[in-house]
C-alpha cells in the first residue's frame, strides 16, 4: 500500500475517533443536563410541596385560632348568663330572709330568746356605762312590761334603758351609749348589711354545693 493511502486511513480513523469522542461528550452533557433538569424539577416540586404544606398548616392554625375564639366567646357568654342566673337566685333567696324574720317574730318565745342573744352580744362590744335600747313599734308594745326581766337574763351586769320612741326595722334591737358615740345595730337590717357578703356565700354554698368559694354555714337569724 502506498504511503498516501495509509495517511488517508489514519486521518479517517482519527476523524472517526474524534466524532465518537464528540458524540460521547455530547451524550455526557445531555445526561448531565437531564440530571440537573430532574434535580431542579424535584427541588422545585419539593419547594412547592413544602410551601403548600406551610400554607395548609397556616390555614389550619388560623382555623383553630378562630374556633378557639368563637368557643371562648360562647363559653364567656354562657358563663355570664349562668352568673346572672345564679345572682338572681341568690337575691331571691336573700329577699326571703325578711319572711324568715317575720316568722321568727311570730314565735314569741323563740324571738325573745334571740333578742336576749342580740342584747348580750351587743353589750360585749360597747363600753361601760348606761345603754339605751331601741326596738320597732310592734316590739315596743310588748317589751315594755318584760324589759326588766329580759335585761336581767341577757345582761344583768349592765344598765340598759328601753327607749320610749320606736325605731324602724323588721325586728331586733339597736343598743347605743348615752352619748351616742358608740352603737351596735342588731336589728335585722343592720345585721344583714354587715353580714351581706357572708350571707350570700352561705346561700351560694346551699344552692351550689360544688362552688369552692362558698363556705359551709346554715341557720336563720344569728
Amino acid at each position: 500500500m502506498s504511503q498516501p493511502g495509509q495517511v488517508d486511513k489514519q486521518l479517517a480513523a482519527l476523524e472517526q475517533a474524534i466524532m465518537e469522542r464528540a458524540e460521547n461528550l455530547a451524550q455526557e452533557f445531555r445526561d448531565k443536563a437531564k440530571r440537573q433538569r430532574d434535580h431542579i424539577l424535584r427541588d422545585t416540586a419539593e419547594r412547592l410541596h413544602n410551601a403548600e404544606e406551610r400554607e395548609v398548616l397556616a390555614a389550619k392554625a388560623e382555623a383553630e385560632r378562630h374556633f378557639r375564639r368563637v368557643t371562648q366567646a360562647s363559653e364567656l357568654k354562657l358563663q355570664g348568663r349562668l352568673d346572672q342566673l345564679r345572682w338572681e337566685l341568690v337575691q331571691t333567696v336573700q329577699g326571703r330572709l325578711g319572711e324568715r324574720m317575720q316568722a321568727l317574730r311570730l314565735d314569741r318565745p323563740s324571738y325573745r330568746e334571740w333578742l336576749k342573744k342580740m342584747i348580750h352580744d351587743a353589750v360585749g362590744e360597747l363600753p361601760e356605762g348606761e345603754l339605751t335600747a331601741e326596738v320597732n313599734a310592734d316590739d315596743l308594745s310588748w317589751l315594755g312590761t318584760e324589759w326588766s326581766d329580759l335585761i336581767t337574763q341577757a345582761a344583768p351586769e349592765r344598765s340598759i334603758r328601753l327607749a320610749e320612741k320606736p325605731t324602724w326595722g323588721s325586728g331586733g334591737v339597736r343598743l347605743r351609749t348615752a352619748d351616742n358615740r358608740a352603737q351596735v345595730d342588731n336589728r335585722f337590717e343592720g345585721r344583714l348589711a354587715r353580714m351581706e357578703a357572708q350571707v350570700q356565700r352561705v346561700i351560694l354554698q346551699q344552692l351550689f354545693p360544688t362552688d369552692i368559694n362558698a363556705n359551709a354555714r346554715s341557720g336563720g337569724p344569728q
